[in-house]
């Protein structure tokens, strides 16, 4: 066998085994930094009257719309659907903070929601929830994130361009009209 034709198997045997090696990484590894969604910690507090809870929530919403606007200037955001409230099936009342809806996809600007975690997990601390933990395995193209604090109130930011921001919070209501809530 020539010394040549060896050295050059040996070298055509690495570069298969290297790109061999770099081919099943690359499709192994995910598309960007893969979290999983925390748990909702247990609901370890009653809920408040609405007019508390209104100032409590609506209070968040404006702070991480604020934030949001801050961080990714590009992006402004509007009233989705005022503030209102619902009854469930099992009779618990449900006020949903006015909805947020932005003017652009925010997935790509806050690099697959790395900004929005950076932004807004300062804010659900002050407020007594848990950080984000991570996107939620949602169907349909939609990227999910959602925080759930001891009352069983979940602030949910999903995108699929646009993005929304919605809250429900369970309230202590004896009619569930959502004329209780105060005129913001």
């Amino acid at each position: 066998m020539d010394r040549r034709t060896g050295r050059t198997s040996r070298k055509v045997l690495a570069a298969g085994l290297i790109l061999g090696a770099a081919t099943m990484v690359g499709c192994s590894a995910p598309d960007g930094p893969h979290t999983e969604p925390s748990s909702p910690p247990p609901v370890t507090a009653e809920p408040a009257p609405v007019t508390e809870s209104f100032a409590k929530y609506d209070a968040l919403r404006r702070e991480l719309i604020a934030a949001f606007e801050k961080t990714m200037p590009a992006i402004t955001w509007a009233v989705d659907k005022p503030a209102t409230m619902t009854l469930t099936n099992d009779g618990r009342c449900i006020f949903h903070p006015a909805s947020m809806k932005s003017s652009a996809d925010i997935v790509e600007p806050s690099k697959n929601y790395e900004a929005v975690f950076a932004t807004a997990d300062p804010i659900l601390k002050q407020h007594e929830f848990p950080a984000f933990g991570g996107i939620d395995p949602v169907p349909g193209g939609w990227t999910v994130t959602r925080s759930t604090d001891g009352t069983g109130a979940t602030v949910i930011l999903e995108s699929k361009s646009p993005a929304y921001l919605r809250m429900n919070v369970p309230v202590d209501s004896k009619t569930c009209d959502p004329t209780e809530i105060p005129a913001s």
